[in-house]
């Protein structure tokens, strides 16, 4: 059995292609912010934000919830 803090780190760890989804979202954000009116290309960004950071939680909660399964004491 594995110890808990190799665990917590195995599962805390973002890799490289969360990084980069990341990082796309906060950059459509800042051309949203920097942006002077609403347009569709906004909403269009907006909703693409949206659907990035659902999936990365739900992506985030099956990582916890599978190591969950295994009784690893987290």
């Amino acid at each position: 059995m594995k110890a808990k803090e190799t665990i917590e780190k195995r599962l805390a760890a973002l890799s490289e292609d969360e990084r980069k989804e990341i990082e796309s979202v906060i950059q459509d954000l800042k051309v949203v912010l920097q942006g002077k009116q609403i347009s569709e290309d906004v909403v269009k960004k907006l909703n693409n934000v949206l659907m990035s950071v659902g999936n990365m939680k739900d992506n985030f909660m099956w990582r916890l919830l599978r190591a969950a399964k295994q009784n690893h004491m987290l």
